[in-house]
């Protein structure tokens, strides 16, 4: 019997169990990653859109790696996501869709590292793992991989959380020390995983205030280093930094009481139910609710210094999903409630949803492993149901039509317009005749890169 490395959680008897646990995890990982490459197979266009033309200003005005690291995309710097941007772009003469490949890989990781932070929690693996490949690595991302690919959003911030959680968990010091330093770092930097570096400061300074029961003096100073490790990351994010809001912005709206019901649609969006009404609100604000309650029953634990492993990983991963959801319904209520529906918005909720499985699968644990059966089945029909949506399917493939007879159009024409009007498809809506991108068109013709790319047997 495999013994536990989290709570004293019993291992599944005997060696088949745990033959047929692994064997149902890796296979739903491999049937979950077959469709989604499939996806950016079949859906994938070598086209800049939308705002690609505005974060990826620094290539064309030929900068280096770094200034695709700071570069600054409306509130929040390109980190990680720009330095790859970088490279890939510079590797591929500018193809587009090696960014949604890139998107693959980096969920992939994220899959990897939330079924190694629950496997470690628990002490081994168990079959209802297979309910995080079924989350996380699908379609529904389809707005970030396929529509304006753009791996600094959202898609890093999520492998980011993932490993933020697991190195607060049961790990040696120095990998902590390192972990919590270094993917607090990169989180504050890239994209929206912004929203993850207060979380993960709130934790270090509520530990370091309120260490737990008989923890020795080395534990704080661990705590330190952290704090001042990411008190650096701050000062160096905050340099050059100025407050973009990206849209017209507005606080309080007049209908103020509609922002906890701005994310709890958020939460309904990402069940794939895209409606406003009693029933769906209802369910949002089940869900909603029940995140807001796993994060204050860890917050509760670790500020009555018990705080373990499991406790830590759920502030992190339920607090940074609803720091960012709080932040998106400042931001995007007065435009509409209807954003609460922006397929965007849904990545970086996954760890919320995984943070409250967490939690529910400790509660089990504590209380004898009753009811172990029914969480199991509940989370795997939970994922399940994200998995099983198929309207990313249908919006990359119109998305997709429209950028292959656009990209078509304006080969033969070399007119912006012209290829906008036969495509009935801009790919910058701001300015559609916008004579910067018509100017950025031409750069890339010159240049021969991306769309305009010679084949090898044509040169």
């Amino acid at each position: 019997m495999t013994e536990p490395l989290g709570e004293g959680a019993p291992a599944p008897d005997g060696r088949r169990g745990r033959l047929i646990g692994v064997s149902f995890v890796i296979g739903t990982f491999v049937l979950c990653l077959i469709r989604l490459a499939g996806f950016v197979q079949t859906n994938a266009v070598n086209v800049l859109c939308e705002d690609e033309w505005d974060f990826l200003q620094p290539l064309f005005d030929g900068r280096g790696p770094w200034s695709c690291f700071f570069w600054q995309h409306g509130p929040h710097r390109q980190g990680l996501g720009g330095l790859v941007d970088w490279c890939i772009f510079n590797a591929t003469a500018w193809d587009v869709r090696a960014e949604a490949w890139a998107a693959v890989v980096v969920l992939s990781l994220a899959t990897i590292a939330a079924i190694a932070l629950a496997a470690r929690l628990r002490g081994y693996l168990s079959w209802s793992d297979a309910a995080y490949p079924l989350l996380l690595l699908g379609p529904i991302h389809w707005e970030t991989m396929i529509f304006t690919p753009n791996l600094a959003h959202s898609i890093f911030p999520l492998l980011f959380t993932f490993l933020l959680a697991y190195a607060w968990g049961p790990t040696s010091p120095v990998i902590r020390v390192i972990g919590v330093g270094l993917f607090g770092t990169l989180t504050l930097f890239t994209g929206y995983g912004s929203c993850g570096a207060p979380v993960t400061i709130g934790l270090a300074l509520v530990l370091f205030l309120r260490p737990a029961n008989g923890e020795r003096p080395v534990d704080r100073r661990q705590i330190t280093l952290i704090l001042v490790m990411l008190g650096l990351a701050v000062v160096a994010f905050a340099h050059g930094y100025h407050w973009d809001r990206g849209t017209p912005w507005q606080f309080p709206v007049p209908n103020w009481w509609d922002y906890p019901r701005f994310c709890a649609l958020m939460f309904t969006s990402l069940i794939g139910w895209r409606a406003i009404s009693g029933p769906s609100t209802i369910v949002g604000f089940i869900l909603f609710g029940l995140v807001v309650t796993a994060f204050f029953a860890a917050a509760i634990t670790i500020w009555r210094r018990n705080a373990d492993p499991r406790a830590r990983a759920v502030w992190i991963l339920t607090g940074t999903s609803l720091l960012y959801a709080a932040l998106t319904a400042f931001g995007r209520l007065q435009v509409t409630l209807q954003a609460a529906f922006m397929w965007r918005y849904v990545t970086l909720l996954m760890p919320a949803v995984c943070g409250l499985a967490l939690a529910a699968e400790g509660w089990i644990i504590s209380r004898g492993n009753r009811c172990r059966l029914g969480f199991a089945v509940g989370w795997l029909l939970l994922a399940g149901v994200v998995w099983s949506d198929f309207k990313p399917e249908d919006n990359a493939a119109i998305m997709a039509k429209g950028k292959n007879l656009w990209v078509a159009t304006y080969l033969r024409t070399r007119d912006l317009n012209a290829a906008n009007q036969a495509a009935r498809f801009s790919i910058y809506s701001l300015d559609p005749a916008s004579p910067v991108i018509a100017g950025r068109l031409r750069w890339l013709d010159q240049r021969h890169l991306s769309f305009f790319r010679v084949p090898p047997d044509k040169k």
